[in-house]
């Protein structure tokens, strides 16, 4: 395939042959499938002037075949629709993928046409610490770090940005400048997901969160999202316990009021007491019913007359 920086704002051109170089099928006839039916409709839209729809099928075939020079005919459609930096992005792609297929004019007339929207496009070369990253201007994804090429971006301002799970979203503001080269260094944050908790209890009560180191009488600091163990403990007092999940953002406020423990030593005396009184009990039966050897046993007469003297008192 052909083309000059005319002919890219003209449509694709047939592929013709050149000295020394053996033309590959036209694409027509290489493509099969649904990547050749996408292809036809592109050329349909491209005599329709609708060069939007056009892009979007030979994206299509190209999605389906992987035929470089597919990339040549995007570029073709980008010039009519005045977006240079896709141009440019994707006539260095061709040059790239399609070189095996490419003749010695090809060469030419792709570099000249990128010579001709040099002043009309800004890059920028992106370095990211994360590979994997998502990368996006002004909200259109453009690729994946770390990207093969440096970003090419039209005049004017735009907004980068890049993102990946488990980091802090990094966002910046460009200001590009035709024929502009920049160089971005991007660096990820890990991302911290915490909670705030705070556990008051009275002064003299230790608490304990996590088993970290104890403190007096209230808590009050930043942990990890999940579950964790809170203890706290005062001499004399029943401990408290609990585990607590946290969630991320969250402010979670526990108050605490320990209360006194209720001690055996009071019931002791009722014990010793009953045991007193159960002893006398049997030591007074055991006298009750055994007669002392030195006291003479009462006459059967003389029951009635003690037993009225002993009332008599």
């Amino acid at each position: 395939m052909i083309g000059t920086a005319g002919a890219l704002g003209a449509g694709p051109v047939a592929a013709q042959p050149a000295t020394g170089h053996v033309a590959p099928p036209a694409l027509s006839d290489s493509l099969s499938g649904p990547a050749k039916d996408a292809y036809r409709s592109a050329r349909i839209l491209i005599n329709n002037g609708d060069f939007g729809g056009a892009y979007n099928k030979y994206a299509q075939a190209y999605a389906l075949s992987k035929d470089p020079r597919l990339l040549y005919d995007m570029a073709v459609c980008t010039r009519s629709l005045k977006a240079y930096a896709k141009m440019q992005s994707l006539l260095v792609r061709y040059q790239r993928e399609g070189q095996a297929l490419m003749s010695a004019e090809d060469r030419s007339d792709v570099a000249s046409a990128l010579v001709a929207i040099h002043d009309l496009v800004g890059t920028v070369k992106l370095t990211v610490t994360e590979a994997g990253a998502t990368v996006a201007v002004d909200g259109a994804v453009v690729g994946t770090t770390p990207l093969a090429d440096p970003l090419a971006l039209d005049l004017g301002p735009h907004t980068l940005s890049v993102k990946k799970a488990g980091f802090e979203t990094s966002e910046q503001a460009l200001a590009i400048e035709g024929g502009s080269e920049t160089s971005l260094n991007i660096t990820l944050v890990a991302q911290h997901h915490i909670a705030q908790l705070v556990v008051s209890a009275e002064p003299g009560a230790t608490v304990v969160v996590d088993d970290q180191t104890p403190s007096q009488g209230r808590f009050d600091g930043q942990l990890p999202v999940g579950t964790h163990d809170v203890r706290v403990t005062e001499p004399g007092k029943v401990p408290y316990r609990v585990q607590l999940e946290l969630r991320d953002g969250e402010t979670r406020t526990v108050q605490v009021t320990l209360e006194t423990e209720k001690h055996a030593a009071a019931v002791w005396p009722w014990i010793v007491g009953g045991a007193v009184v159960a002893a006398g009990a049997v030591v007074g039966g055991y006298f009750l019913f055994k007669s002392s050897p030195s006291t003479p046993a009462t006459p059967p007469d003389q029951l009635g007359s003690l037993q009225l003297s002993a009332w008599g008192r």
